[in-house]
């Protein structure tokens, strides 16, 4: 066993201000590297959160995607797909050309000349 003043001055060295000041650096150092460490966790969290969403959207148009090339294997589906890009039909089909009627309501009035502000203060009464 030491004795008492080998322990006492053993217990002066620890406690003295050049060993703690290198105790506080040397915590300092690894206290900076844990919060480093801390943020880049963090940001990894965050990206794998973001990939997971990517991969949901990615897989949920590789179902829409499927389904179009299963319709698209069929004879139906290669047809209407030939129809709506080529603007083609079948043999003996014809066109039907829809046209909409202009509205009567301008071909019903007269077309007058620009009337003087008087005369449009008396129409409003009439």
């Amino acid at each position: 066993m030491l004795d008492y003043s080998q322990k006492k001055k053993t217990r002066k060295l620890m406690y003295s201000v050049p060993v703690l000041f290198l105790l506080f650096i040397i915590f300092a150092f690894l206290s900076s590297k844990a919060f480093a460490l801390y943020q880049k966790g963090s940001e990894v969290r965050g990206k794998a959160e973001e990939v997971k969403a990517d991969l949901a959207k990615l897989e949920a148009r590789q179902g829409e995607l499927q389904k179009k090339v299963d319709f698209l294997k069929t004879e139906r589906g290669k047809e209407e797909e030939m129809r709506s890009r080529f603007m083609i039909g079948k043999e003996g089909e014809g066109v039907i050309l829809v046209v909409e009627e202009k509205s009567s309501t301008t071909a019903g009035r007269k077309a007058s000349k620009p009337s003087s502000w008087w005369s449009g203060f008396l129409n409003f009464f009439r």
